[in-house]
């Protein structure tokens, strides 16, 4: 970032899981919403309905989310250069 050095701080930061997110977005903030479901009882189908536990609401003002989706899609390619293309 221009020059500037950035200092990590994880001493206090915590991990959560999910295997299943989503995104919504305002004028102001984007919403990133992650959660788990144990869709693996059944295929998809034979299931009408999927419960997912939300458990972590991430919000980004505009100009963090885009530099969020940058270093995603940078770190997806690297992924997928290493181990192959992700299929979904």
């Amino acid at each position: 970032m221009n020059g500037m050095t950035i200092n990590w701080h994880d001493d206090k930061m915590e991990s959560v899981y999910a295997n299943i997110g989503t995104a919504t977005a305002n004028r102001e903030e984007f919403y990133l919403l992650f959660g788990t479901h144990q869709n693996w009882r059944g295929s998809a189908a034979e299931n009408k309905e999927v419960d997912v536990n939300l458990s972590t609401r991430l919000v980004l003002n505009p100009f963090a989310a885009k530099r969020f989706a940058a270093i995603l899609a940078s770190s997806l390619k690297a992924y997928e250069d290493q181990f192959g293309k992700i299929e979904i």
